[in-house]
């Protein structure tokens, strides 16, 4: 009787932590804390400046919501973003990030940009556009950087307009779904797992995020690549963790086709990459 009263304790306590391990990596936001979504619009082409405008903000604040998140409200993140210090939020600023959640009360800032290319007309008649949102999560608490995720879709649509506000929406809603379900692992399956190791690539003059993800995205698409993730961001700098089945040059190599970076560079085991 006691070895079963034994069995089952430890039975509990097992399954607790395989539901404690499951609740910590199942979602990359934490639950409870106050989000503000903060992102920005930018449009290719003449008189596109109104085009989707809070398109992608409206659509992952409705996600987070629907899946329980606190988020503030379109009228507050308004005001958030007529603040002069949100500008610097897209840099990762410490002290605004405090500053604007104390003021605010953000827990949480999400922040990002949505582009969308002009669309262009294709064989059927119709057009194709393609939209990019990235964004990135700070703690207000002490300003640090918490994840990072981008998405991209390609829409069709009657209207240039039309295709790029699908593509947009399209694109938002696959982030808001990485978001909440976790960071997503871009497997190439070539190698054995055993023969992937741990590589650090050092952002240096990163002062724009959008360089950070595009940076990561040739990473992701390198056929020696298991699985990457930014690490850290901020004043100018970041870093990225990459599961790598290749070599440090070939690594560098693909970093240094990404626009904007000026070199890239083995230096002790990690590269180091410098933007213009």
């Amino acid at each position: 009787m006691f070895f079963l009263r034994v069995f089952k304790s430890l039975g509990a306590a097992a399954l607790m932590c395989l539901l404690g391990a499951s609740l910590a990596f199942g979602a990359m936001l934490p639950q409870h804390k106050r989000i503000a979504v903060v992102i920005f619009e930018e449009a290719s082409g003449f008189f596109r400046e109104n085009l989707a405008v809070d398109t992608s903000s409206t659509v992952i604040t409705k996600t987070l919501i629907e899946n329980g998140y606190p988020v503030v409200n379109a009228a507050q993140v308004e005001r958030i973003k007529q603040d002069k210090r949100s500008e610097l939020l897209m840099n990762g600023n410490p002290k605004a990030i405090r500053e604007l959640g104390k003021i605010y009360d953000v827990r949480i800032f999400l922040v990002g940009k949505a582009t969308m290319a002009q669309a262009v007309k294709n064989d059927f008649g119709t057009y194709t556009a393609t939209a990019t949102v990235t964004i990135q999560g700070y703690s207000t608490q002490d300003g640090k950087y918490l994840l990072s995720e981008m998405s991209s879709s390609k829409q069709l649509g009657g209207t240039p307009d039309e295709a790029s506000q699908r593509a947009v929406e399209a694109a938002a809603q696959e982030l808001a779904r990485k978001l909440i379900s976790g960071p997503s692992q871009s497997i190439h399956s070539s190698k054995a797992p055993s023969s992937y190791r741990k590589v650090v690539v050092q952002l240096m003059n990163a002062n724009d995020f959008q360089g950070v993800n595009d940076v990561l995205g040739a990473i992701k698409n390198h056929s020696a690549t298991s699985e990457a993730a930014v690490t850290s961001y901020g004043g100018g700098r970041g870093s990225i963790s990459v599961s790598f089945g290749g070599t440090l040059e070939e690594l560098a190599y693909a970093v240094r086709a990404v626009r904007g970076v000026k070199s890239a560079v083995v230096q002790g085991g990690v590269v180091v990459a410098t933007f213009e």
